[in-house]
């Protein structure tokens, strides 16, 4: 039984952007990353899913970011399972550069989904054994505490392709992610590092679907910036918000 498990990641030529700093997608794509491997480790799952015919869907994703790793660094992650309430589990997550320097810390949500029928299942005692969860929290975090999108000043169009979808058989979450930033302008992804990410997912959508990308720009100060971001189809799939740090060193694009 143990709630905690860490793993080492190299950054690699393909995880970074031009300025050869780690991308937030890859940072985002280590969390559930590791969250596998654990629940694999455990014997809880087999390949990511829990055994008879469910799979952990993440619902919630608040993620820090104070300093982006370089091309060619190996950074440390680590996972704690926090507890659990019904249908929910809760996490933390803490990023450490080579020198053990915390650069990014992280909690999300995850429901236990069937994926015949497509609901939520409640956590069984034989999962709570396995993390060494003795009764649920008491008090949990919040759901949904994101600004709302109010106007929308930025819009795009995206139909969802076979590349956008995982192994859950749904978009993979950091592509949201990834549409919402596609959609800003360009003086903030040259000027500004994402320091913050909030994402809270709503419904899922599959293949062929067309999805609509909502985005408003709210400025705090010459060194930060706040985006709010929605996707939609016939309903709210996504709501997403973004804190922008002013960086030292503007892209060059």
């Amino acid at each position: 039984m143990n709630n905690a498990f860490k793993k080492d990641y190299k950054i690699n030529i393909y995880d970074v952007d031009a300025r050869h700093q780690c991308k937030f997608s890859t940072l985002a794509n280590y969390l559930w990353d590791i969250v596998i491997s654990q629940s694999d480790s455990l014997g809880e799952t087999e390949e990511g899913f829990v055994h008879n015919n469910c799979v952990w869907v993440l619902l919630k994703y608040d993620i820090n970011i104070y300093e982006y790793p370089k091309f060619r660094d190996t950074i440390s992650v680590d996972t704690r399972v926090l507890g659990y309430k019904k249908f929910y589990g809760y996490r933390g997550y803490t990023i450490r550069n080579s020198e053990n320097k915390v650069i990014a810390e992280a909690t999300s949500i995850a429901i236990i989904i069937d994926i015949e029928k497509r609901r939520p299942m409640k956590i069984t005692p034989d999962q709570c054994e396995v993390y060494g969860l003795e009764r649920e929290l008491d008090e949990c975090p919040p759901l949904d505490d994101l600004i709302s999108l109010e106007n929308e000043e930025y819009s795009k169009d995206y139909t969802i392709s076979y590349s956008d979808i995982d192994s859950n058989n749904h978009v993979n979450n950091v592509k949201y992610m990834e549409m919402s930033i596609d959609t800003l302008p360009k003086y903030i992804l040259n000027e500004y590092d994402l320091s913050n990410i909030k994402v809270l997912f709503k419904k899922e959508t599959n293949i062929g679907s067309t999805v609509h990308v909502s985005s408003e720009v709210k400025e705090v100060s010459d060194e930060e910036v706040i985006t709010l971001h929605t996707i939609t189809d016939e309903k709210l799939l996504t709501k997403l918000q973004f804190t922008w740090k002013k960086n030292k060193t503007p892209n060059l694009f």
